[in-house]
């Protein structure tokens, strides 16, 4: 008797085995969504940064309980995703570092979708110059800022260094005092010209010579009422120190 229930057991033990290794029959992704988060006024690419940056919350419609996927925004301001169900999905672009938007019930079909997203940043930072003073071994960035609503106030600027193209808040070197990198904090932006630098000297530990380094100007913005915000970027300069 103890044998025959150890067979069945032995035999129910197979069956199981051979079920759980059954192909599955259910369909994978078919559609490849793609897009630019692109500034309202300018029609440039919003920046961002890839960690702790601006994302894109996607919920796909159909189901009892919507599901948060979180779609990341690259550094440049571009995304793409190319694991998604066609289906009908509601968009919500918030916790950003631009004024929130939502995009409802919008139709992914199979195959490449392309969608932009047109937006309001917080701030920009323009006409944004970085530059390298071998004489003077300094690095030294110039630039404007411009508010993207009357609300808006300047909470912290920074001008960023790294060994990467991912240089940001996040990413970053530990720049001495001694170096004019930040501006005054919660400033009513007015659009004069800002100067920051970074004294290479005095911090001649973070950057051996002969090396590609990165230098990137971040603002944050001070806004009530709008959720987590994100920092506002101009594009990357690479320098060989």
């Amino acid at each position: 008797m103890k044998k025959a229930f150890l067979l069945i057991i032995y035999a129910l033990g197979l069956t199981t085995m051979f079920s759980s290794c059954e192909k599955d029959n259910m369909p994978g992704p078919n559609a490849i969504v793609y897009g630019t988060i692109k500034d309202k006024v300018t029609g440039k690419p919003v920046e961002t940064e890839l960690i702790n940056g601006s994302s894109i919350e996607a919920f796909e419609l159909g189901y009892p309980t919507q599901v948060l996927q979180r779609w990341l925004i690259k550094n440049d301001g571009q995304y793409r995703n190319n694991l998604v169900f066609a289906a009908n999905y509601d968009f919500q672009l918030r916790n950003s570092n631009f004024f929130p938007i939502s995009l409802m019930n919008y139709a992914i079909k199979p195959g490449e979708n392309q969608l932009d997203f047109t937006v309001d940043p917080y701030l920009r930072v323009n006409n944004c110059k970085i530059v390298y003073d071998a004489a003077g071994k300094k690095i030294t960035a110039t630039f404007n800022l411009e508010a993207g609503g009357s609300n808006v106030l300047v909470k912290a600027v920074r001008l960023y260094a790294f060994s990467d193209i991912y240089v940001g808040e996040a990413t970053k070197f530990g720049i001495t005092a001694s170096s004019a990198i930040s501006y005054a904090p919660s400033k009513v932006v007015d659009n004069g010209l800002i100067t920051l630098t970074i004294d290479l000297a005095a911090n001649a530990s973070l950057f051996p010579t002969g090396r590609d380094y990165f230098f990137r100007v971040g603002a944050l913005a001070d806004v009530a009422g709008v959720g987590t915000i994100r920092h506002n970027y101009a594009p990357n300069v690479k320098i060989t120190l």
